[in-house]
């Protein structure tokens, strides 16, 4: 059969042909061109990616006429007895099929014998992690020490099977999976000479479903290129198997929506289109995880393998989710392969994880509930944010329910920011914040304040301590600071999130939680970007100073107390007939080494 597979005719010939291994070819060029040889390379990595490859390069420049050369000629005996697979001097044994002691006894007394034709016999073991625990014993001797004409090229792709003694007597060359677009450049360059009609994006499925692997990338081509003179996407997912984008774009949606009997439908047109339930749930976590990760960065067309068309799909399905759900979604996906795979009913199995996975959009993350359970707990409703505006320090608050205030603070003022206009009356009748009492061996009882008889003296704050601060648009300080950390990173909004805000004339005071004191150099990095949102939000020039609130720790063993102690705490006990099992401190406390809550 005069036919040649691409895989076979367009194999690399040069170490300049290698594609995707360019680290690898520029060091053992160098090493030829200074005469650096070593008597023995452990060539480890996927399979496909040239690990073979390249050791038959190496030992056609090593018997080269014109050799030991970088740049081997190709044409002379020796080079072409190489390209063809018939040197005499090049022995290419699977490891697989001769592991035993017999055959490795055997290869020590062949390496004592001078090379017929060229200047290096070159012994290319494939699979090499296949030899027995023995047969890398009996190596080992002629690994440390070979005839000065012998050089051992040992592949593998499980690097991890190769013995400690072994590796240390060789030079480790990593090779690593091709990138997908270098896969594509080099198939679009194949078919432009074998003149093989493909569209682009054909052409971009069949290097992503050759996953690394330029050698699996040929042969997919050459089966694809005898289905039809044109050959389109739909053509190429019907040979592969592949799922539509849009009919994964369209599960995503209904499990994030909690589109139920859209899932079972779409379960439905899989068994009828006979496509595995596996390589569907493969396919799935993959297009989450991309997902998750265009909600992260910020321009995730620079990450992401995709078309104009699908990015602006994937940001749509990003705009009606979160990182939280993303997050748990395709972590339960992921179980998803693997219990389709190993389930005697895959269709089953496939439609329970999904079902599963459509709950999971609804709910709240941990952090969330915490944060209501905190308002909660000071009377407010759920989801109020809380401005602090104080005249001569911010207000630190107990990050432990239930504990007693030590004192009353005078000169702070606690407003609820609202996004919709409040009775004149409500903005003037202040609540009073209250420092967090020093760790003692005996709680104090927290209970209401005693009757002063001078509840009417707070009516109006004094003139000397500033109100809620209303820019135009009626808008207070609490809705402008959550504007900008709106506009600003996530991870460096989630820093300043909890953080008390007090405004003296043109200065903005922000207290972090002294938990997360080691925040204050990351955030004055950006502070400058900050203040000038702030500036374009608030109409006029404002200065921001950072600072942190003192740390107070309470021994973990407390926690329990103090939180069956609270209120909402034991009314949702008695509800539920439950019990604590657990107290999570909240973002603005961390766990110390000795298990106590650092505030």
């Amino acid at each position: 059969m005069s036919y040649l597979v691409l895989a076979r005719k367009w194999r690399p010939k040069t170490f300049d042909d290698l594609v995707g291994q360019e680290p690898i070819a520029r060091m053992l060029k160098n090493a030829l061109m200074q005469g650096k040889i070593s008597h023995a390379y452990i060539f480890s990595g996927p399979r496909g990616v040239g690990k073979t490859t390249t050791a038959r390069i190496l030992a056609k420049a090593l018997n080269c006429k014109q050799g030991p050369t970088a740049s081997p000629c190709g044409i002379c005996e020796s080079c072409t007895a190489v390209t063809e697979g018939s040197s005499v001097d090049v022995f290419e044994i699977d490891g697989a099929s001769n592991n035993s002691v017999d055959d490795v006894r055997d290869l020590r007394e062949r390496v004592k014998y001078a090379p017929s034709g060229g200047k290096y016999k070159v012994y290319i073991i494939d699979e090499v992690h296949m030899l027995s625990g023995s047969a890398f014993n009996a190596l080992l001797k002629t690994l440390e020490e070979p005839p000065p004409h012998v050089i051992f090229v040992l592949a593998t792709t499980e690097m991890k099977k190769i013995p400690a003694t072994v590796l240390s007597r060789c030079q480790h060359m990593p090779f690593r999976r091709i990138a997908t677009n270098v896969i594509k450049a080099r198939l679009k360059h194949i078919v432009d000479i074998e003149t093989i009609s493909i569209s682009s994006h054909a052409l971009g499925l069949v290097a992503k479903a050759a996953d690394g692997s330029m050698r699996d990338a040929l042969t997919i081509l050459d089966q694809v290129s005898s289905f039809s003179d044109e050959i389109n996407e739909e053509q190429v997912q019907n040979l592969l198997g592949l799922t539509d984008f849009g009919m994964l774009a369209k599960a995503s949606m209904a499990i994030l929506t909690g589109n139920r009997i859209d899932l079972i439908d779409i379960v439905d047109n899989l068994a009828e289109q006979g496509f595995d339930f596996r390589a569907f749930a493969k396919e799935l976590a993959q297009f989450f995880r991309d997902l998750l990760i265009a909600s992260v960065v910020k321009q995730p067309g620079d990450v992401l393998e995709l078309s104009a068309e699908e990015l602006a799909a994937v940001k749509e399905l990003v705009a009606v989710s979160s990182e939280d759900q993303l997050t748990l979604i395709l972590t339960e996906v992921m179980k998803a392969e693997a219990d389709v795979r190993n389930s005697s009913l895959p269709r089953i199995a496939l439609e329970m994880a999904l079902i599963r996975a459509s709950f999971l959009s609804s709910l709240k993350p941990v952090r969330e509930i915490i944060r209501n359970l905190d308002s909660l707990s000071r009377g407010l409703p759920i989801g109020t944010a809380i401005a602090t505006i104080t005249k001569e320090r911010p207000v630190i608050q107990s990050a432990l329910p239930g504990a007693a205030p030590k004192e009353s603070v005078k000169d702070s003022v606690t407003v609820k920011a609202e996004e919709t206009e409040q009775p004149a009356q409500s903005a003037q009748e202040p609540t009073y914040k209250t420092e967090t009492a020093e760790p003692v061996e005996e709680y104090i009882d927290s209970s209401p304040l005693p009757e002063t008889g001078e509840e009417d003296s707070y009516e109006e704050p004094p003139d000397d301590i500033p109100g809620p601060i209303l820019p135009e648009k009626e808008k207070d300080m609490s809705g402008i600071w959550r504007d900008v950390l709106g506009s600003i990173d996530a991870p460096l909004a989630s820093k300043l999130e909890h953080a008390a805000i007090e405004l003296t004339g043109d200065q903005l005071q922000v207290t972090l939680p002294g938990g997360q004191a080691l925040f204050l150099d990351m955030i004055r990095k950006n502070l400058a970007d900050i203040e000038k949102l702030l500036a374009e939000r608030a109409g006029r020039k404002l200065s921001i100073t950072l600072s942190a609130q003192k740390r107070k720790v309470v021994p973990k063993k407390d926690l329990k107390k103090i939180a069956s102690d609270e209120p909402v705490i034991k009314e949702a006990l008695e509800l539920f007939d439950g019990r604590i099992i657990d107290v999570i401190p909240v973002e603005s406390q961390i766990i110390t080494e000795n298990g106590g809550v650092d505030v």
